[in-house]
């Protein structure tokens, strides 16, 4: 069953939505990458740069309609791209035989003011709603062994850690989730 478009992530707080990202939200997928990985330095995450993620990938990513977006309050909360694009570097990890095609998460987003509330579960829980309405059998991802937040959540989610990859800041850990 698919999520509402929207979303209440606690009791006190406002509502907001999920829907597909458009090319016009490109400066706003900007600033809240900077809100981001200003955030990730000041906690000692040195893991998104100007090179990565850069403002071409977010373009293809928007041209290619995959990035969903969350809204509340007129402003962008969160972000991610669900796609069938699997890094290379994943190739010799242990996955399951998945029964259907193979989804992937990347560049999950949550505005540092919004972090902490449930945000990251729910935006996760909207991309396996995503995949599974597209027929992805899983869902693979990897995420910085420096970012414990994030490993915490995906491991709180029920994704199964399936190895690791030396990337250009460091080694990552993949993640699976069989849908």
């Amino acid at each position: 069953m698919p999520l509402p478009d929207f979303i209440d992530p606690s009791p006190d707080r406002n509502t907001f939505r999920t829907e597909r990202a458009s090319v016009a939200d490109l400066p706003l997928l900007r600033a809240l990458k900077d809100a981001c990985v200003a955030q990730m330095r000041a906690q000692g995450i040195d893991q998104w740069d100007d090179v990565y993620p850069s403002v071409a990938l977010f373009q293809a990513d928007l041209s290619a309609g995959t990035v969903q977006v969350a809204r509340g309050d007129g402003a962008l909360l969160g972000a991610f791209t669900l796609d069938a694009k699997l890094d290379p570097l994943w190739a010799d990890m242990d996955w399951q035989p998945s029964a259907g095609p193979v989804a992937a998460v990347h560049r999950l987003m949550v505005h540092p003011a919004q972090q902490g509330r449930g945000l990251g579960r729910q935006l996760m829980a909207r991309a396996e709603s995503l995949a599974k309405q597209n027929g992805a059998g899983a869902i693979r991802l990897d995420a910085f062994t420096a970012n414990p937040a994030a490993l915490a959540l995906y491991a709180g989610l029920g994704y199964r850690r399936t190895g690791g990859a030396q990337m250009r800041k460091g080694r990552f850990v993949c993640f699976e989730k069989m849908l």
